[in-house]
């Protein structure tokens, strides 16, 4: 479980430095060109990785047989990036972060609601709670 955690933690440093590059990316290049650098970046890393990793084993044929919808992860990967780059422009890197994980934390519940049928009032509470706390150290730190 330990590793779980830390692959996890690991994840959100990565989130954060990627999402600082591409935005000195998306400065340098604008905001689409700096998009469609990062996705073929990412897709040519991912088809090497594809290519000659002995741990991964793809099944071409499994990708024929699987809902059209399940290809709009990568169109939401999209927006989600181009929505990043937007963001940054106006606010700290911490506050953006912190955001993120605040609308992580709600898709997360709404696809719980909407899939498994579960899920607490806490939960949205902690949701709120964690959206005020930026909205108050905005208005704290413009002072």
């Amino acid at each position: 479980m330990f590793l779980i955690i830390l692959i996890a933690f690991l994840y959100g440093c990565a989130t954060v430095i990627s999402k600082m590059i591409n935005y000195r990316a998306a400065q340098e290049l604008g905001t689409w060109n700096g998009s469609l650098v990062n996705y073929v970046v990412a897709s040519i890393l991912a088809l090497i990785l594809l290519i000659f990793s002995p741990y991964l084993r793809t099944d071409l044929q499994a990708c024929t047989r699987v809902p059209v919808w399940l290809y709009a992860g990568g169109t939401f990967g999209v927006i989600a990036f181009v929505l990043s780059i937007i963001t940054l422009r106006r606010m700290k890197v911490f506050q953006s972060t912190i955001l993120l994980l605040a609308g992580q934390l709600l898709a997360g519940i709404l696809f719980d609601v909407i899939i498994f049928q579960n899920v607490t009032w806490i939960r949205f509470a902690g949701i709120l709670l964690v959206s005020a706390g930026i909205f108050w150290d905005k208005k704290v730190t413009a002072a």
